[in-house]
């Protein structure tokens, strides 16, 4: 007798995450594949065969939200999605459900039609996640290219594409991993001397929390700017570039301390558009974090004195089996594709 699996699937530009459930909605496997859409879709092609493959005898029902239109090999976003959602038709057996802007899982056929509903919509599942938990009223979704700020009853028609959320500050394009150091800071503190950052993609966010131990890259494939994995030793040659230095070890303190002041620096966007928030909610700011930066964000809310509370704290709507563990909250929105689906999110 065949078993019913459902995956909830966050397809986004870098990465695709996916969140298997069981007929009893427990969660029973997830992956996560740092894949670049943007080099080429036959990477994403092959993970759909081979996700396909693993569950040829399982009556399966696929949950699908994206944000991956975006990429520029495709010639707008209406085509990014066709492009998507056509292998996804053509690969993944069963019922296939597309997450669309109006709340609603439509078919294949209608997505095909009304492309345009599919845009950047997993900011919405978490907007409903948000709006059935009263102990918060913001939710950031920091990953490794954008940060989401999500409130209380934020508006979806005025939010509801990536120009009307950045024109917002609810949507920054910054992220914990890919987001080049020039993008986000002018200069490093060196020696105690200030010096002109070179702009050039030398060296990305993620480096700066690799060498601070803030993220963890052990059980990931994501690459440097150099295409070198994310490694102490790679991060520091790479961190040193910006400023027109070959790694020395004995530079080793100094250039710590330059990733430390990169931190502040990246902290400081983040900052202003909380603060922004902050004039837009009624009550009091009370703030929780998904996603792969979801802990450095605590940790500036503890620096600055604004309530937060981690989502393992109030989350309700994730089962585990009890043999495994994932870290589901990284990439929760492959999760709560699925679950907003089900109708499983509670107080």
């Amino acid at each position: 007798m065949s078993k019913t699996i459902y995956f909830g699937w966050d397809i986004g530009g870098a990465n695709t995450k996916i969140t298997i459930f069981n007929s009893s909605h427990k969660i029973c496997d997830f992956y996560f594949k740092n894949i670049n859409i943007w080099n080429s879709i036959s990477d994403f092609e092959d993970l759909l065969i081979k996700i396909s493959t693993k569950y040829t005898d399982s009556d399966t029902y696929h949950f699908i939200t994206l944000t991956a239109e975006g990429c520029d090999n495709f010639e707008n976003r209406s085509h990014g999605v066709k492009s998507i959602i056509n292998l996804c038709d053509m690969h993944l057996n069963g019922e296939k459900k597309y997450y669309s802007n109006k709340n609603k899982y439509i078919s294949f056929e209608d997505a095909l039609k009304n492309p345009i509903e599919l845009y950047s919509t997993n900011w919405m599942l978490t907007l409903n996640y948000l709006n059935n938990h009263k102990k918060i009223n913001l939710i950031i979704d920091i990953g490794s290219t954008t940060t989401d700020f999500v409130y209380r009853d934020m508006s979806i028609s005025e939010n509801i594409n990536d120009f009307m959320r950045l024109s917002n500050k609810t949507l920054l394009y910054q992220g914990v991993i890919r987001t080049p150091v020039p993008m986000f800071a002018d200069n490093i503190k060196f020696n105690e001397i200030e010096i002109p950052i070179i702009n050039e993609v030398y060296a990305t966010s993620g480096d700066v929390f690799c060498i601070l131990k803030d993220i963890k890259f052990e059980n990931n494939s994501y690459t440097g700017s150099d295409n070198l994995p994310y490694t102490e030793k790679n991060s520091f040659n790479r961190i040193s570039r910006l400023i027109g230095k070959d790694f020395n070890q004995k530079d080793k303190d100094l250039i710590l301390e330059c990733a430390k002041d990169l931190k502040l620096k990246f902290e400081k966007y983040i900052i202003q558009y909380i603060r922004n928030i902050e004039k837009l909610v009624t009550n009091d700011l009370v703030i929780t974090s998904i996603g792969e930066g979801r802990n450095l964000i605590q940790e500036i809310c503890q620096n600055n004195e604004i309530k937060f509370t981690p989502i393992s704290e109030i989350d309700k709507s994730i089962t585990f089996n009890k043999e495994q563990k994932y870290d589901i909250y990284s990439h929760f929105t492959s999760a709560l594709v699925a679950l907003n689906y089900f109708g499983n999110i509670n107080e």
